[in-house]
């Protein structure tokens, strides 16, 4: 019995690709498996992004869904990329153990206080601009 997958849901938003940078459909599918490889080497792209669908790639890249696939199907054989049990043809970016084990954890707290430090500065000039907006 198979198991049943239903479609991706609208608000699970997809990573955004930069696109290609040739009209050369063999070089913008390379690129394709790049952007995802280096955004991921890079932590633009972590753990649990969504890929986009087969469908906005063709359009993104204009290469032809078969070579898309098998572009997936290179980034899940070196464990970059892992099929979601629940949605169909929904693709969720997995950097594996090898790259998880590398960051420390005092990376991620910095990260955290960057950003809530980034977050304050944000509320701080929303209050400055519109001080009746609380």
């Amino acid at each position: 019995m198979s198991e049943r997958k239903y479609d991706r849901p609208p608000y699970l938003k997809a990573i955004h690709l930069p696109g290609p940078t040739t009209s050369d459909t063999e070089q913008a599918c390379g690129e394709f498996v790049s952007h995802i490889r280096d955004g991921l080497a890079e932590s633009r792209y972590v753990f649990g992004d969504i890929l986009p669908t087969v469908p906005e790639v063709r359009d993104q890249y204009g290469i032809q869904e078969e070579d898309i696939h098998g572009a997936i199907q290179e980034l899940r054989r070196t464990g970059l990329l892992q099929l979601h049990d629940e949605y169909r043809d929904t693709y969720f970016l997995d950097p594996g153990p090898e790259h998880a084990v590398g960051e420390p954890q005092e990376d991620i707290v910095e990260r955290v206080k960057r950003l809530e430090a980034l977050y304050l500065d944000l509320a701080a000039r929303v209050e400055a601009i519109d001080p009746l907006s609380h």
